[in-house]
Parts: structure tokens; sequence; C-alpha cells
């Protein structure tokens, strides 16, 4: 598959900022798009960077001194999505893809037992798509020749 079937099938533009825009207007978008990152354009339309919430809490560490009175009580979205360890990967990507979510707390019996993010689990199926050809590739290497059966 190509990333231009992905893009072509997404139907939503492109959501994106001027240099010139301030990160209110760039933390306003990302909150009523649901969305993690914004492409940042000239008046050509042409890409000049992107802003990501990593970048955004970059600013915030940096400029820490005006945040400091809010808590984390203030900030948390409170009751988050989870999921169980027996959860299979694909019951875990429907979680996150219906909830738009990028990060599941990993509980079992009401316990915290760790964090799964999207990049563990593209990470996996990476390493079995990998492994997956590897197998493919040994046998079409060894298949036998038809004039031998």
């Amino acid at each position: 598959m190509k990333v231009r079937s992905i893009t072509k099938n997404k139907g939503k533009p492109v959501i994106g900022l001027s240099p010139s825009d301030t990160l209110d207007k760039a933390v306003t978008l990302m909150m009523d798009h649901r969305i993690g990152s914004l492409v940042v354009t000239d008046s050509d339309g042409l890409l000049v960077g992107i802003i990501s919430e990593r970048d955004l809490l970059n600013i915030l560490h940096q400029k820490h001194a005006m945040w400091s009175p809010i808590t984390a009580a203030d900030a948390m979205t409170p009751d988050p999505y989870t999921c169980d360890p027996d959860d299979t990967l694909e019951e875990v990507m429907n979680i996150m893809v219906e909830h738009n979510v990028r990060h599941l707390p990993v509980v079992y019996k009401g316990k915290l037992e760790g964090m799964l993010s999207i990049t563990d689990i593209v990470e996996e199926l990476l390493k079995k798509a990998k492994f997956e050809n590897k197998l493919l590739k040994n046998y079409i290497q060894n298949w036998p020749d038809a004039e031998h059966e």
C-alpha cells in the first residue's frame, strides 16, 4: 500500500497556519480539529514547517513560569480510555482510532501495568511485517523446481 492511497481516502483537508499566527491560534486549531500537528505554510502555500504537540510542550517547558500555578488535575483527561494486557493489537488499534487517542494506559484488574503508544504498535507491526517478508523470501528461494515434481 502506498501513502497516496491513505491520504487520498482521508477526506479531510490539511489544517495549518502561517508563520505569523499565534500559538494560541495553533492550540485552538488543534483542539477544534482534534489533531496533533499543524503544517506551517508561507503566503504561496509552500511548506515551511510543522508544529506538533511536542513543539508546544517544549515552549511550555521553556516558558514554564506563566504555567506553574496550573495543576495536573486542571489539565488531565479524567477516566481515560484503557486497554487490557490480553487485548489484541487489532482491538487496541480500534480503540485508538475510534477515540482518536495515541496513548493507552494498560490496566489489569484495576492496577496500572504500563503504557501503550501508537509508536509501540507501529514498531510491533513493522517487526511482524519484516519477519513475514523474511519468511516469504526464504520460502520462495527454497521453492521446489516444477521439473522435479
